[in-house]
């Protein structure tokens, strides 16, 4: 077993890539403490949903057929690369990742922590690393885990974390104590009538438990937590689009909200001009996209080829930290017995530093994108705002560069 360097979470991923003759600048590690139900082969190690984007992509053409990738990693036992298996089984639906090394069956030297990196490396490739720790087996077993998980959460199967490799390591402060102890209230009492009916249900009825009362911009904040309900079980996506935050591009060119629109919208049968257009990378109906990658640390706006406006990273950034700095994913088992809906509240994900990067990927993946809502009336232009959405609340952990399982 090759030596592993714990001098800090970066040096141990530097230590795994050089089992491959590799210099790493970054990348992001999924740590998970296996249960029962994981192993290295025939079952494979469950993904939870909040770490798929770490792994290759893994097309789903039909949903109800089964479907694998395969992908390239370095063992970080034998330090031998191999083909790992990236498994969507339609059955239940899950992920799985299959075909890993033996020591990952290991049950009997106490808790089994799996741990699979994405390496960016100096070279400006993308490297793959799995490696096993065992409790009982491996010396700085807790020193590892304290650098993944931190020393205030307590080991337990089923608990994972997903962060940068040269980020700190989650610290609980006050707010997030205070929430852990009522949603422990609010999982003691089991069952709960749902206090609405609908799909918002699963959200009012948790958050009148926890004492937040609703408000009109149908976000639910705890002491500047955001927070977020859903079944533990869902076969398709969860609700529509969802908003980001509102951003007007950086124009290149000077002109009336007049002129914009008659430049980038288009007449009705009164001659006049609106533009109610959702803008992706690729090229909409009146020639409106993003370009995500043409030019460093911004995205433009284009008409055509042409650039008529663009966002600084700078800028995106300061307005994704604003509005959702942190956030938790609560899940619910969910019964529907006589017409009656009840809930019980059983996992939490926390997540915090939102990323420009992930954004920008997301971008790149048209599950972000732009709209314009603009309309001319009596020579005037009424703007219903800028904004950046999301294509389904299912993809807003994507946006954190910290997941973790803390229940």
């Amino acid at each position: 077993m090759p030596d592993r360097q714990l001098d800090s979470l970066f040096s141990y991923c530097q230590g795994l890539s050089r089992l491959a003759g590799k210099t790493i600048r970054g990348g992001e590690i999924f740590a998970k403490v296996l249960t029962q139900n994981d192993d290295s082969g025939r079952h494979g190690v469950l993904v939870p949903n909040e770490a798929y984007d770490l792994f290759p992509e893994l097309e789903i053409a039909d949903p109800n057929q089964n479907a694998t990738v395969h992908f390239l990693a370095v063992d970080g036992i034998d330090g031998q690369e191999q083909s790992l298996a990236y498994k969507y089984y339609q059955r239940y639906p899950e992920r799985r990742i299959t075909c890993l090394n033996g020591n990952f069956n290991d049950r009997q030297h106490g808790y089994r922590v799996g741990i699979f990196f994405r390496a960016e490396q100096v070279d400006g490739s993308v490297g793959y690393y799995a490696d096993i720790l065992r409790e009982k087996g491996d010396l700085e077993f807790h020193r590892l885990c304290s650098m993944l998980f931190g020393d205030a959460i307590h080991l337990n199967e089923g608990l994972f974390v997903l962060l940068a490799i040269d980020a700190p390591t989650l610290v609980l402060d006050d707010a997030l104590n205070d929430f852990l102890t009522r949603f422990d209230h609010i999982h003691e009492q089991g069952y709960i009538n749902s206090l609405r009916l609908g799909d918002t249900g699963i959200g009012y009825t948790f958050e009148t438990q926890l004492g937040i009362k609703e408000n009109n911009d149908r976000r639910a904040d705890f002491r500047g937590i955001e927070v977020k309900c859903k079944q533990i079980k869902e076969t398709g996506g969860h609700g529509g689009k969802i908003n980001l935050f509102q951003q007007a591009p950086s124009w290149e060119e000077k002109l009336t909200a007049l002129e914009r629109i008659r430049l980038i919208g288009q007449p009705d049968e009164h001659g006049h001009y609106t533009c109610y257009s959702q803008v992706t990378t690729t090229a909409n109906n009146i020639g409106l996209s993003l370009d995500p990658s043409a030019t460093p640390e911004q995205i433009d706006l284009l008409k055509g080829v042409t650039r008529f406006g663009y966002w600084p990273f700078e800028v995106l950034e300061g307005r994704l930290r604003e509005k959702h700095s942190r956030a938790v994913f609560v899940k619910a088992d969910v019964r529907n017995t006589a017409g009656h809906q009840r809930f019980h509240y059983k996992e939490l994900i926390y997540c915090e530093r939102p990323s420009i990067q992930h954004f920008n990927d997301l971008v790149r993946s048209k599950r972000i994108v732009f709209e314009f809502l603009m309309s001319e009336k009596e020579g005037k232009v009424r703007n219903h705002g800028y904004p950046w959405r999301l294509t389904s609340e299912d993809v807003l952990s994507e946006l954190f560069s910290l997941r973790v399982k803390l229940r």
